[in-house]
């Protein structure tokens, strides 16, 4: 099985829909800012990925907000979790 790690959320959403499992979130610190990298596995995932970059990937709008909205929280949640456990130290 495929696996990628991407940074883009609209990438992600796109691979979500077109039914890649998403394996995890790690938090990057980039400068001032975090960053996430989001790690998919999928049987598709190099077709899906040259579909993406030659601009041939098509979705559902509808389904498309939904998924956006479901993997923007997931990185949200992760970025909260990685701030409150550097903020007790355990991130360094």
């Amino acid at each position: 099985m495929e696996t990628a790690q991407i940074t883009d959320l609209y990438q992600a959403s796109y691979f979500l829909l077109s039914g890649c499992e998403l394996v995890g979130i790690e938090c990057i610190p980039t400068g001032g800012a975090i960053s996430c990298r989001i790690s998919f596995r999928g049987e598709r995932l190099e077709e899906l990925t040259q579909q993406w970059w030659d601009k041939q990937s098509v979705v559902n709008l509808w389904a498309f907000r939904s998924a956006y909205s479901q993997v923007n929280g997931y990185v949200h949640q992760a970025k909260k979790s990685y701030d409150l456990a550097a903020r007790r130290g355990g991130i360094q």
